[in-house]
């Protein structure tokens, strides 16, 4: 088996997060140390799991898998769901999934997985706390190769956490950086507020959104160590920010929750250090070694609401929501249970929807549902 560092590794997946042509390197990188062909990011975020970052020695695979169709056919994401696979932190091997003689008739593995010669797959999952979208960090391998051993199992829960941080944070930079209204702008649509510090710890840019969202929970000075609100706060916070820092070491503990002095609902606090260059122009220079704190708010609503807009189009407030639940992902069934009525009105519901928007297929309410998610 090929050497492992493992900090190397990890570097290398946050100095990506801010340079996107250094993410195929370092799949591979990842991919070498688990013997895999490549390293593959999947969102299952119904709005973007077209969307994958892939390494390149297994480029043509993932335009196949996206462009292609067949993220709409992923066996193995529809039957992770199914059993509660796709749980966060969960690292997940074929077998869990489907049987060997399973494979043989299943179209995915004999139509998708033969036609590009993979076989095993290994995988990290993790899930956003917010939209609870789940995410995938995989690695398939050659179809000649046997399934992962116990040592590149663990290889794989170790860095998996920090890909997917890393693979967060270039989500991030990169929709600040299509953003022309400015950073601003990106922050308060994507509901997300940030805080850089430089690598002292010490605060070099506070967003307006983060300004707000803050308020209550930090006490934030320019040129000074930010400092958790609520005195019974400060020893943890301290410790989570000594370790977001990179300082030769990675964090052990990428997320916080901070309560409010004087009450209220937690905030959601996610670090993620910076390696490589300056991402952010308006901090000023040399950050790299600092960290980006991404604060949310656990009650603000994952997406905008929609159903205003499909109500203008003709259809009732049920309708409306059983096309945004079902046009975002839901299967019939667990929009059922989500709003608390029989499956049958549900697809009475969905067909009148259908009939109303003039189109006939579950993909192409999709498309629309993810237009109208984009305004």
């Amino acid at each position: 088996m090929s050497g492992f560092d493992a900090l190397a590794l990890i570097d290398a997946c946050y100095a990506a997060a801010l340079d996107p042509e250094k993410w195929p390197s370092a799949l591979d990188g990842i991919a070498d140390a688990a013997e895999a062909r490549g390293a593959v990011i999947v969102s299952h975020d119904p709005r973007r799991t077209a969307q994958t970052l892939a390494s390149e020695r297994i480029a043509e695979v993932n335009h196949d898998y996206g462009v292609g169709g067949w993220w709409q056919h992923d066996t193995r994401i529809r039957l992770g769901r199914e059993r509660g696979l796709m749980r966060p932190g969960t690292i997940t091997v074929d077998e869990m999934y489907i049987a060997p003689e399973e494979k043989r008739s299943d179209p995915f593995f004999q139509h998708f997985l033969s036609r590009h010669s993979l076989g095993n797959l290994c995988g990290y999952i993790d899930a956003d706390p917010i939209d609870h979208h789940t995410l995938s960090f995989s690695l398939p391998r050659d179809a000649r190769k046997g399934s992962f051993e116990g040592a590149e199992i663990e290889r794989l829960r170790l860095i998996g956490p920090h890909v997917v941080r890393a693979f967060k944070l270039a989500t991030l930079v990169g929709e600040m950086r299509r953003e022309t209204e400015g950073l601003t702008s990106a922050l308060d649509r994507m509901r997300a507020g940030v805080i850089v510090l430089d690598r002292h710890g010490r605060v070099r840019l506070v967003s307006p959104a983060a300004e707000t969202l803050g308020s209550g929970y930090f006490v934030l000075r320019s040129g000074a160590v930010p400092e958790a609100a609520e005195p019974a706060d400060r020893g943890r916070f301290d410790r989570f920010l000594a370790e977001a820092l990179p300082t030769g070491t990675w964090p052990r503990q990428g997320t916080i929750l901070l309560r409010r002095r004087g009450g209220g609902h937690p905030l959601f606090v996610e670090a993620m250090p910076l390696r490589g260059g300056d991402p952010f122009p308006a901090a000023g220079s040399g950050l790299d070694g600092g960290a980006v704190l991404l604060l949310r708010d656990l009650l603000a609503p994952a997406t905008r609401p929609i159903e205003p807009l499909l109500e203008q189009l003709g259809l009732t407030r049920a309708e409306a929501r059983v096309a945004a639940l079902v046009g975002r992902g839901s299967p019939p069934r667990e929009a059922a249970d989500q709003l608390a009525v029989g499956e049958s009105t549900v697809r009475s519901q969905l067909r009148a929807a259908y009939a109303k928007l003039a189109i006939h297929r579950q993909s192409e309410l999709a498309v629309l549902i993810t237009r109208l998610d984009s305004l």
